[in-house]
């Protein structure tokens, strides 16, 4: 009987060591956390709801996997991946998935935000800098949405932001997620390591870690371009008199009209139809600026954020 027992504890063993093992991640209750979790300069009373609502997680794990769609060693490769970002960058670096139902897009932006803010990431970088990933996988409606933080606002516009949604799209959305999030990580890497773009040279991200579009920073070439208009005007001008057939010298009053320049042409104009169309340009609610490139907003903690996100 004990040779069996033990048997049977070998197979059970050796199963559960070759079989996938999916990722789970740990949270707190912030009733039991100091000032419920919140380390950075936040109004605790005044945010109060919506850091109730956010989970608590431990800030050193970089990859939370609420939804299940990772193994164990899936997540261990993409944690070694995460922390050379971090180091090579001076910038936190966080994955997280979920799966929740939600009515608008920008709820994914929110759940995003919220969880970089209300738990310490980036706090060991100034402007506590950053960028997230979540995957929302729920069945019926997927998302996922890219968040950046402080000095990651300079670094991502928008077109670089764009383009690594573009290029982790299909894994993401054919469920490849190593794959997707492995291209996410070098994808920002490799645009971090690029440098700030030009655009950012209209903003500035102030003490908080908040971005603010420049003042003063833009300067009209006003001489240039009044150079330039005049040329295009006296340009104009003499392709106009150049090809006046109107002009004529005469000494006599039938003279001054050249009848064979003149050509008079009888024209109708018939109303046939009418047809109108009116355009709606939506704005979202949540605060977004536009211009220049980057794209920011504030999210619940008054903290601002860059970023971008997808169906699928």
């Amino acid at each position: 009987m004990k040779k069996l027992l033990k048997y049977i504890f070998l197979i059970v063993l050796t199963y559960f060591s070759i079989i996938n093992v999916y990722a789970s991640t740990t949270t707190y209750n912030r009733n039991e956390l100091e000032n419920y979790g919140i380390k950075k300069n936040i109004d605790v009373n005044a945010k109060m709801s919506y850091i109730m609502k956010t989970k608590a997680v431990n800030a050193d794990e970089k990859i939370y996997d609420f939804a299940e769609i990772l193994t164990d060693e899936e997540e261990q490769q993409l944690k070694l991946k995460i922390d050379k970002f971090i180091e090579d960058n001076n910038m936190d670096m966080v994955i997280v998935t979920d799966s929740f139902s939600y009515v608008r897009d920008e709820e994914n932006e929110s759940y995003a935000d919220d969880f970089y803010d209300y738990n310490d990431f980036g706090l060991k970088y100034e402007h506590n800098s950053g960028v997230l990933l979540l995957r929302n996988a729920n069945p019926s409606n997927p998302y996922y949405h890219m968040s950046t933080t402080g000095d990651a606002q300079l670094y991502l516009n928008d077109a670089r932001i764009n383009r690594i949604l573009d290029d982790i799209y299909y894994d993401i959305r054919s469920g490849k997620y190593l794959d997707g999030f492995t291209k996410f990580i070098d994808q920002t890497d490799y645009y971090v390591k690029q440098g700030k773009p030009n655009t950012a040279n209209n903003y500035y991200i102030d003490d908080d870690g908040n971005m603010h579009r420049a003042k003063g920073k833009f300067h009209p070439p006003i001489v240039s371009a009044t150079l330039a208009g005049f040329v295009v005007a006296l340009i104009v001008i003499l392709i106009m008199v150049s090809k006046n057939k109107m002009v004529k010298k005469a000494t006599k009053a039938e003279e001054y009209l050249n009848k064979e320049s003149a050509n008079i042409t009888r024209r109708e104009d018939k109303f046939i139809r009418s047809h109108t169309s009116s355009y709606t340009v939506s704005s979202s609610s949540g605060g977004h600026s536009h211009g220049g490139g980057h794209s920011f907003h504030s999210g619940s903690s008054g903290f601002s954020h860059g970023g971008g996100g997808r169906h699928g």
